[in-house]
C-alpha cells in the first residue's frame, strides 16, 4: 500500500513539474549589457529592426543603442536562394565575448513576408547577437528564437527574457 501511494505521488509531483526556462545560450556575451547598433537598411526594414531593439532594450536588461561605430551592424540584400532568411555572424571575438556581431537579412526571402513576419526574423537575430540559441523545445509559438521562420510569434516572449537577462 505505501508502495503504491509512494509511486503515485512521484507521478504527480513529475506530471506538475514545469522547467522554469528552456531558453539557450550561444556562448558569446557583451562586455556590458550597453550594447551599439545600427540598422544599415531601408524602409520597412529599419523600422522593423528598430521594432525588435526597441522590444529587446525595453524588455531585459540589455540596453541598444544607435551608434555609427555599432558593435551590432543589420544589413539586408539579396543572399539568393540558400537555407536563410536571417543569418547573425561573430564578426570579432575574444574568447566568450563578442566586440562585434554582423547580422544579415535575406531579402530574396523576405521582401514577401508581411511586416511582422520580417520583424520576428530580424527580431530572431537579434536575440542570437544578445546570446542567444535557437530554442526549439517550446514550438514554434514558445520564443522567438525558434530555429525556422515557422515561428509563430515575431517579438521576445518571456523564455527569450528570461535568457537575455540570465546573461546580463
Amino acid at each position: 500500500m505505501k508502495k503504491g501511494l509512494a509511486i503515485a505521488m512521484f507521478l504527480l509531483v513529475l506530471g506538475a513539474w514545469s522547467p522554469t526556462f528552456a531558453y539557450v545560450l550561444w556562448g558569446y556575451k557583451w562586455s556590458s549589457p550597453n550594447i551599439t547598433y545600427e540598422c544599415d537598411m531601408y524602409g520597412d526594414y529599419t523600422t522593423q529592426c528598430n521594432n525588435g531593439k526597441t522590444e529587446w532594450s525595453n524588455w531585459t536588461d540589455a540596453n541598444l543603442s544607435y551608434s555609427s561605430s555599432p558593435g551590432i551592424t543589420t544589413t539586408a540584400g539579396n543572399f539568393g536562394n540558400v537555407s536563410w532568411s536571417g543569418l547573425c555572424s561573430v564578426g570579432s571575438s575574444s574568447g566568450s565575448t563578442v566586440y562585434r556581431m554582423d547580422i544579415s537579412i535575406n531579402t530574396y526571402y523576405t521582401d514577401g513576408y508581411s511586416s511582422q513576419k520580417r520583424k520576428g526574423v530580424i527580431t530572431h537575430e537579434l536575440g542570437h547577437a544578445l546570446g542567444l540559441g535557437h530554442e526549439n523545445r517550446l514550438g514554434p509559438g514558445g520564443a522567438v528564437m525558434y530555429d525556422n521562420d515557422g515561428r509563430t510569434v515575431y517579438s521576445p516572449t518571456q523564455d527569450d527574457i528570461n535568457g537575455v537577462n540570465a546573461i546580463y
